[in-house]
């Protein structure tokens, strides 16, 4: 639970603002400390001075202790929170009421008690407590004077004492404590949960909705894992282009991320079935010749003795042509390895597209003838040069001129168009035969090794099922594409355009 980071966000501001909380707390009740006692010693700032005006304290050259008796009990009636020294010039204790005898200094400071008296307008100002050893009070004070002294023009009276009163004196801190105890500490409290509360509630809420697109990232990123990498997560945004922020941008680029892991993944399981089936039909196609030579030689060997020349001749040639047929296919295992590798790179040279199609219809005439196949080459307009592989347009055309024958009809044609595109700035090879046809479902496959469509496999004659795909990758070489069109029972189209040297010239 506590690995989140919404969780540990939550904890650590929750920790930080009750620690500011309490902080806070502490500082309001110091400031309102402060404010009371500046309050207090402002509306009893006269207070010693009247009561020193009011009252003869000093008379015959000593403290009158009648007035000062009379001054206290006045004060102990009206204030009781108030506490009554007389004070020497030297701060020493002349006289107090303290019937509980709790009066435990015999001395004060007089710098506070000079400071009030020469510039009393910066408030709070604190004098010892003669009750307690170490506490400060506010205070009002006043000097008192001999009354009955008679001074000269140039003389000044100097305080016979001071009348120095403790403002809020044990009793009022008693009092205090009790109502801060009680009333302050329990409102502050009760200020403090109810803004900790409000302010985790709404961190809560803040922070749920900027961590959810991070734990959502983090649940997909766990499912995709899970998967085994095999599926997308759903819960993402898929397009990084309207992301609004660096979260929804990382997120997309992470679903983007998944897709591609996941199309290479079906990609590697299609090659590696791919693969299998390739060794499959290489291992079958490399027995069968393999099988039939040995079987001929075989043959020849032990009955060397007993047949006719004709016979051991026949099981020659034989051999012959099936090693011949052998040596075809592993060459073109050969070219294919070599052309996925790119370790083929095309020598590229302008000539003139027709010548080479008319020479490599020559050749396969024979072949044709045999099938009662005509093999008829149609231009119905000069044609510009192209520029390509001369050796590699050779053996696409042979190619599938060769699939054309193999998987035509009886007395049927096979019709090779060249024509100009001049949108695309290229010529055109069209080879059309009237075969039975490709279902349209196989055509995505057409190209690959050893792919056979299913209804060709009782009209299929030996070949090495290498001829598309290479004749594919060839293409590829020549920045061209191979395209097909196929109607089943009507025959095949097999297309592909090479660029025009006039075209090509026009461009630079």
């Amino acid at each position: 639970m506590f690995q989140t980071l919404f969780t540990k966000i939550t904890l650590a501001l929750l920790t930080l603002f009750v620690v500011l909380g309490g902080l806070l707390v502490i500082q309001i009740n110091s400031t309102a400390e402060v404010f009371q006692k500046e309050t207090s010693q402002k509306l009893h700032l006269d207070l010693a001075n009247n009561i020193v005006n009011d009252s003869t304290l000093w008379r015959e050259g000593d403290i009158d202790p009648q007035s000062i008796e009379d001054a206290f009990h006045m004060m102990m009636v009206l204030g009781p929170d108030m506490e009554l020294y007389v004070v020497s010039p030297e701060g020493d204790l002349l006289n107090y009421s303290d019937p509980e005898g709790k009066v435990i200094r015999e001395r004060v400071a007089l710098e506070p008690i000079r400071r009030f008296l020469v510039d009393n307008s910066v408030l709070p100002i604190l004098g010892d407590d003669p009750r307690s050893l170490n506490a400060q009070k506010i205070f009002s004070v006043a000097p008192i004077f001999d009354t009955n002294l008679s001074l000269g023009v140039a003389e000044v009276q100097q305080p016979r004492a001071y009348l120095y009163i403790i403002i809020g004196g044990e009793n009022y801190d008693s009092v205090v404590g009790m109502l801060r105890s009680s009333r302050i500490a329990s409102t502050g409290t009760s200020i403090l949960v109810a803004g900790i509360a409000f302010l985790l509630s709404v961190i809560l809420l803040l922070f749920f909705f900027l961590t959810r697109p991070i734990k959502n990232l983090s649940t997909a990123m766990t499912d995709f894992r899970n998967s085994n990498f095999t599926r997308v997560p759903e819960n993402l945004v898929s397009d990084t282009g309207m992301a609004k922020d660096e979260l929804q941008a990382l997120s997309g680029i992470f679903h983007e991320m998944a897709t591609r892991v996941v199309c290479q993944f079906e990609q590697m399981k299609k090659n590696r079935n791919l693969r299998q089936e390739f060794i499959t039909h290489i291992s079958h196609d490399l027995r069968t010749p393999l099988a039939s030579v040995k079987g001929y030689l075989d043959s020849w060997q032990i009955n060397q003795e007993t047949q006719s020349q004709e016979e051991a001749q026949r099981c020659i040639e034989i051999a012959l042509k099936n090693c011949v047929l052998l040596e075809h296919m592993v060459e073109e295992l050969f070219e294919l390895s070599r052309l996925e590798a790119n370790e083929i790179s095309p020598d590229l040279e302008e000539f003139q597209l027709d010548e080479l199609i008319d020479d490599i219809a020559q050749k396969l005439n024979i072949k044709a003838m045999e099938k009662n196949v005509r093999i008829v080459c149609q231009s119905l307009e000069r044609l510009p040069f192209v520029i390509a592989d001369v050796s590699h347009i050779n053996r696409v055309v042979t190619n599938l001129l060769d699939n054309a024958l193999r998987h035509s009809k009886d007395n049927s044609e096979i019709l090779v168009e060249l024509s100009k595109v001049p949108e695309e700035q290229a010529v055109q090879v069209r080879i059309s035969d009237k075969g039975n046809g490709i279902p349209v479902e196989m055509l995505s496959r057409l190209f690959e090794p050893y792919f056979r469509a299913s209804n060709q496999e009782q009209n299929y004659t030996q070949g090495t099922g290498l001829g598309l795909a290479i004749a594919k990758r060839l293409l590829s070489l020549q920045n061209s594409t191979i395209r097909v069109e196929s109607k089943e029972g009507e025959g095949s189209v097999f297309s592909f355009s090479l660029t025009s040297v006039e075209d090509q010239k026009g461009q630079t």
